[in-house]
């Protein structure tokens, strides 16, 4: 039994462990996260939490189930019957808790999005801080960069685009190489 109890705290303790820091991360983070998806967060991590929860007891309380080591007071066995009973009920537990966390935590990130385009700042911080300037229309048909996204050279793309006139030009027209 020791072996047993050894292993299957070796197997659950990592996903335990990495959702107990997730929840402690994101109460930490307070309010620097907004609080749609710092609430979906929390709500989807302790879902998964108590199925792993759940998961861990079942693993550790099944086989004593099995071999009647848990009887009632009484002295009556816990029968096969009562067995798939427990059994049945566990699995719906898991299968409605895990996707319902899961779902939650994906919902946190996608409620924490910001809307992107043509009109949203490219990625990697750039344009630099400061005033930002506003974005023009697409790249001129010689390849030139709209008003008010600044160059390192004048009349150039910027060299951390890597020769691209703008990071989040549309593929296969201007912007292109």
């Amino acid at each position: 039994m020791l072996g047993h109890l050894a292993t299957t705290l070796a197997t659950q303790a990592p996903t335990m462990l990495v959702l107990l820091v997730g929840l402690v991360l994101t109460v930490a983070a307070g309010r620097r996260l907004p609080r749609r998806p710092r609430l979906l967060a929390l709500f989807g991590l302790g879902v998964l939490l108590v199925s792993s929860v759940l998961t861990l007891a079942w693993i550790l309380l099944a086989p004593g189930l099995i071999d009647g080591s848990f009887g009632s007071s009484n002295g009556a066995d816990f029968g096969w019957r009562e067995f798939q009973l427990v059994n049945t009920a566990y699995s719906v537990v898991m299968a409605v808790a895990y996707p319902l966390g899961l779902g939650l935590v994906i919902a946190a990130v996608l409620a924490g999005r910001r809307a992107t385009g043509t009109a949203a700042a490219p990625s990697g911080g750039w344009p630099p801080a400061g005033p930002a300037p506003t974005p023009g229309p697409a790249p001129t048909a010689a390849g030139q960069p709209a008003p008010g996204w600044p160059t390192a050279v004048p009349g150039h793309a910027p060299t951390q685009w890597d020769g691209l006139t703008r990071p989040d030009a549309p593929t296969g027209g201007t912007g292109q190489r």
